[in-house]
């Protein structure tokens, strides 16, 4: 049996709320329960349409209110537009706060909060057309304090009213691995795919029917869950193999093929990025080599040669990206060669962006260049025709920090657009593409 969040918070409240807030509806030969003193009745608050007046809508009221208690704007969103991008906040911990930015803008356009895992947070946004289409993706853990119960590891989908997501409760032993590119949603919305910790294999989750249909041991294998279709393909970074599975019309998962075509001396890496129109995994691995794996049409059967090295003497290389039709590749580079991991590391200086197929650079953009004091994240947009670029300006003549979005034309390398990241309270941190679904 499932249980919403709801009814697990229902068994943690203290028992003078459990009477009132959680007893179920009475049935025909059980009399309601008396209401004792001090008893309590919580009346969930009406939606109400964001304006200038309403708390949390799209403006902050100028005015103390007229009315109370305030008109408050609750749970719907306008859906994430393809022109869009997700911007995590860094400031988040046991909660992640999120915002959904307009990059031609600057503007704020909506917010959600979710509950990560360990490392990274498992995210995954989608582009709609209705704020009743599906948001947004999360694994997310929810951990009571001390003894009061066990953790509520969920997948959880944002859609429609944020107050009530649709929400599958795994197992307790289930550990979502949480780097990105070690998760995944198929292009159809049905299955999601990670890579568990645990298992130390993936998992396959059907998000129409709530249930996980699928888990493969595979050791030696992953993280990384590259999916084209229901075709999921990843590395074995110690046989120096590519490996081949495939989600079956059940949706279990099952084991096709797998190649040795890695070069010997081959090793693997935290992160990696996938280009879903072009069906090409991006792998820059931790001695700086860039391999392009082109999986469409299906594992390659030929050796894999990277098609260049990362490395540069200036700095260590750090985030990396692949916008969707597979042409172009972004790497941040630190002012250090520490690895940007270690405690010492350096600041994102700058970032290359790159031919796809020969790794030759078609722009280089500096902190200076860009007028910026950090560099924080960089992605592709949908489309892949934008690199944006999330970093602080000092440019206010009190000298004050000023979370920036710059837009550059990603074939070029040229500069769109640079505006103020406006009502995000927070300090934003990585950036995530919107994907398109169904």
């Amino acid at each position: 049996m499932r249980l919403s969040r709801a009814a697990v918070t229902c068994l943690l409240l203290p028992a003078a709320l459990a009477l009132s807030a959680c007893t179920g509806a009475a049935g025909e030969d059980e009399e309601p329960e008396p209401e004792g003193p001090g008893a309590v009745e919580f009346t969930p608050p009406p939606y109400t349409e964001p304006g200038p007046d309403v708390v949390l809508g799209t403006a902050h009221p100028s005015a103390l209110p007229t009315e109370i208690p305030e008109k408050l704007h609750v749970s719907k969103i306008d859906p994430i537009s393809a022109d869009e991008i997700v911007i995590l906040d860094g400031d988040g911990r046991l909660e992640v706060p999120l915002h959904v930015v307009d990059p031609a803008t600057g503007e704020s356009t909506a917010r959600m909060v979710v509950g990560p895992g360990i490392w990274d947070a498992v995210i995954h946004p989608f582009v709609g057309e209705s704020p009743d289409d599906p948001a947004l993706l999360a694994a997310e853990v929810w951990r009571p304090r001390g003894s009061r119960g066990a953790a509520d590891f969920t997948v959880s989908t944002y859609a429609g009213d944020l107050l009530e997501p649709d929400e599958i409760l795994m197992p307790d032993y289930t550990r979502a691995h949480s780097r990105p590119g070690s998760s995944a949603v198929s292009t159809d919305g049905r299955y999601f795919v990670f890579w568990d910790d645990g298992l130390f294999g993936p998992r396959v989750y059907d998000l129409d029917q709530n249930v996980e249909t699928g888990a493969l041991q595979t050791v030696g294998c992953g993280p990384f869950t590259w999916l084209n279709g229901r075709d999921l393909y990843s590395v074995c970074e110690e046989s120096r193999e590519l490996v081949h599975l495939q989600i079956q019309d059940d949706g279990s998962l099952e084991e096709v093929a797998r190649a040795a075509v890695l070069p010997e001396d081959f090793v693997s890496n935290r992160k990696a990025t996938y280009a879903e129109d072009a069906d090409k995994a991006l792998l820059v691995s931790a001695n700086g080599d860039v391999f392009v794996f082109d999986f469409s049409a299906g594992l390659p059967s030929e050796p894999v040669e990277p098609v260049g090295n990362a490395g540069q003497r200036s700095g260590r290389f750090d985030q990396n990206a692949i916008d969707n039709t597979g042409t172009r590749i972004a790497i941040t580079y630190t002012d250090s060669k520490i690895h940007p991991h270690s405690m010492r590391a350096g600041d994102v200086d700058k970032i290359i962006v790159s031919d796809a197929t020969t790794l030759d650079p078609v722009a280089t953009l500096t902190r200076r260049s860009m007028k910026l004091s950090e560099i924080h994240s960089i992605a592709f947009s949908t489309d892949g025709s934008r690199l944006l670029v999330n970093g602080a300006s000092t440019e206010d003549k009190d000298g004050e920090t000023k979370p920036m979005i710059l837009t550059f034309d990603a074939k070029t390398g040229k500069r769109v657009a640079a505006k103020e990241i406006k009502g995000f309270a927070g300090s934003p941190d990585r950036m995530i593409t919107p994907q398109e679904i169904g």
